[in-house]
Formats: C-alpha cells, sequence, structure tokens
C-alpha cells in the first residue's frame, strides 16, 4: 500500500472509531436512546418487510447498534417476530460478523495509543487474550462480558488478530445467544398470533442453555488462562 492509500485507511479508521464515541455519548446523553426501542425497531422493519433490502437494512443495524451499545438482542427479537426463527438467525449472524469485520478493519489502521485512549485500563486484558489468536481465545473473549463488542473489535483489529481466528470465533460466540433469542422471539410471535399457543419448553430450554454456556465458558477460560 502506497503512502497516499496508507493515509487515507488511517483517516478512515480514525473517522470511524470518532463516530463509534461519538453516538455512544449521544446513547447516553441525548433521547436517543428512547426512540430505539423493541417496538419501534418492530414496526421500522415491519413497515419495510415486503421490500428486497429489508433483509440488508437488518442486516446493516448490527454495526451502528454496537457503536451505541444498544442491545443488538432486540435488533434480532424484531428480526424473528417479523422474518420467523430462521431468517431471523440468518440475519442477526450476519449482521455480527459483518460487524466485527468492518470494527477491525477500522481498528488496524489506526495507532494503538489511539485504542488505548478509547479502551481504557481494558486493553491490557485484552491484548492477553486476543493475542492468543487461537480461534477457541477469541470465542471465550466474545462469550465472556470483557468489554463492549465493539472495544473488542476494534482492539483486535489494532493488535493485528488474523481474520480466520476472528470471524469464526465471533460466529462461535454469538451462535448460543443468537439461537436462543431467535426462539425467544418466535415465541413472541406466537403469543401475538391467533391460533398459536407459547411453548415453555422452548423458553425453559433457552434458560437452560444460556446458563450451561455461562457456567462451560467460565471454567473453559479458567483453564485456558492455567494452560
Amino acid at each position: 500500500m502506497d503512502a497516499k492509500r496508507k493515509r487515507i485507511a488511517i483517516i478512515a479508521g480514525a473517522v470511524v472509531i470518532a463516530l463509534a464515541v461519538a453516538l455512544s455519548l449521544a446513547w447516553k446523553y441525548t433521547s436517543l436512546g428512547d426512540v430505539l426501542t423493541l417496538a419501534n425497531i418492530t414496526g421500522m422493519i415491519e413497515a419495510v418487510s415486503g421490500k428486497w433490502w429489508a433483509p440488508v437494512l437488518v442486516v446493516l443495524l448490527y454495526t451502528p447498534a454496537c457503536l451505541v451499545m444498544f442491545p443488538r438482542a432486540l435488533i434480532t427479537l424484531a428480526a424473528a417476530v417479523v422474518f420467523g426463527p430462521l431468517k431471523g438467525f440468518a440475519f442477526a449472524m450476519t449482521g455480527v460478523v459483518l460487524s466485527a469485520f468492518l470494527l477491525h478493519w477500522a481498528g488496524g489502521h489506526v495507532k494503538e495509543s489511539t485504542v488505548r485512549r478509547i479502551a481504557g485500563p481494558r486493553i491490557e486484558k485484552l491484548k492477553k487474550m486476543l493475542r492468543k489468536e487461537g480461534l477457541w481465545a477469541i470465542t471465550l473473549v466474545g462469550l465472556l462480558p470483557v468489554a463492549p463488542f465493539s472495544v473488542e473489535m476494534i482492539v483486535a483489529g489494532a493488535l493485528r488478530v488474523k481474520y480466520r481466528h476472528l470471524l469464526p470465533g465471533v460466529a462461535l460466540a454469538h451462535l448460543p445467544g443468537t439461537i436462543g433469542t431467535t426462539l425467544i422471539g418466535d415465541q413472541v410471535m406466537a403469543a401475538m398470533t391467533d391460533g398459536r399457543q407459547i411453548n415453555r419448553l422452548v423458553i425453559a430450554a433457552v434458560v437452560v442453555m444460556v446458563v450451561a454456556v455461562g457456567f462451560a465458558t467460565r471454567r473453559a477460560w479458567r483453564r485456558l488462562e492455567a494452560a
């Protein structure tokens, strides 16, 4: 990459990170959080669900959502309610992996000192985890509440974590939660639809899965740290 293209890439990455900070502040200190609710998101998706580009919109929503620390599970719930659990699951996983790619790319074009100012003291713990660069380590980092997703991905980019580890790891980390959320979304739809009833076994299974994954993840991380 020549010097001019490198400068453009660095500027673009810095702009993405600055936008992330600005949106996070707006989410925290303005009325933006009152606008982006589950009901509003579901209504917005329903309004355009017949358009060919509606799935693209849902997928693209995940990147700004993680930038403003908006609960992406609400987008997944809305997608499952509007499109059904299978399509909702597919859109959610695509959106999460795409946002990971974009934020990793942004982090890869800025100095580590800039990322350090954004991430704060958490960056040292993230560095130790992410520099393992193994698929398993990336998956565990995604499953554990180490830092906000956007920070994790930007730091991963700054540390040059390889895409072949990052993207599958992100997908695996979000697989249980996305499955659970889409199933719950389907049950929400069942409650809103005549002729369907809520399946309590499905809800119980989701709860058990979440608890089991959380327990197994912590045990696996402790073993990894000990090793």
